[in-house]
């Protein structure tokens, strides 16, 4: 018995996309401005800049990459499921013309 497998890429296109959106969001979301870490820098006046600014600023500048990061690591998750699919749907075309010929 012959037993027939599709792929629903509309479906996995629509996966892919919300990865896609993942990717914006993670950095948006992690994001630090460049004013924010100034003023994380200078929120503990002269005596703290050097200390506790100096920490507070490096520990948004570690959010900021973590969302970088993420965003990048969701943007792979997306090309991944793109590639495969494209995998899948080249080798299928393939079979196809070869069981016409």
């Amino acid at each position: 018995v012959a037993r027939e497998l599709s792929v629903d890429t509309d479906a996995w296109e629509d996966h892919a996309r919300w990865w896609d959106g993942e990717s914006r969001r993670a950095v948006e979301a992690m994001d630090v401005s460049e004013e924010t870490l100034a003023g994380a820098r200078g929120a503990f006046g002269k005596l703290g800049a050097s200390t506790v600014g100096a920490a507070y600023a490096e520990v948004l500048m570690a959010r900021r990459e973590a969302g970088q990061r993420l965003g990048a690591y969701a943007q792979g998750v997306a090309e991944h499921i793109r590639r495969d699919v494209q995998g899948y749907t080249d080798v299928e075309a393939e079979a196809a013309r070869t069981l016409s010929s």
